[in-house]
C-alpha cells in the first residue's frame, strides 16, 4: 500500500463529500456544517482520487467554571448565565456557530440546559499539541 497524500477538498468535491458523509454508517453528520464560515474539509487521495474526507470547523470550548467559595447560588447562576451571553457574543465575531461547555457538575448541567445548551451522549476526544 502507497503512502495516501492530502489537500484541502475543492468546489469539485463538495458532491462526493456530502454524499460520502450523509452514508458512512457511525461519523454522526450534522449537515448544517456545510454551512457554517469556519468550514474546512481535508481529502486524503491516491492516484484514483479522494479515499476519505475529514471537515472540521472552529468551535469556541468553555471550559472550568471558576465561582468564588460563598457565592450565593442564583448570583453564580446569574454570573454563567451572563458569561455565556458574552462568549455567545465572541463566537459570533469569529464565525463560530457551536460552542462546547466541558462539565460534570449536574447542577451547572441543569442550568446550561435551561439556557440552550445540549447534553452529548458520545464521548469527546481530546488531542493536545
Amino acid at each position: 500500500m502507497s503512502q495516501l497524500k492530502i489537500r484541502f477538498a475543492t468546489p469539485e468535491d463538495s458532491k462526493d463529500v456530502v454524499e460520502l458523509l450523509s452514508t458512512t454508517a457511525g461519523n454522526l453528520y450534522d449537515a448544517d456544517i456545510l454551512s457554517y464560515p469556519t468550514l474546512r474539509v481535508l481529502a486524503a487521495y491516491n492516484g484514483s482520487g479522494p479515499v476519505v474526507y475529514l471537515p472540521s470547523q472552529c468551535a469556541l470550548i468553555l471550559e472550568s467554571l471558576a465561582v468564588r467559595p460563598g457565592t450565593a447560588p442564583l448570583e453564580a447562576a446569574q454570573g454563567f448565565r451572563d458569561l455565556v451571553k458574552g462568549k455567545e457574543l465572541l463566537a459570533s465575531s469569529l464565525g463560530i456557530k457551536e460552542i462546547l461547555f466541558l462539565c460534570q457538575d449536574e447542577r451547572v448541567i441543569s442550568l446550561a440546559e435551561r439556557h440552550g445548551f445540549e447534553r452529548i451522549s458520545y464521548p469527546v476526544m481530546r488531542l493536545k499539541l
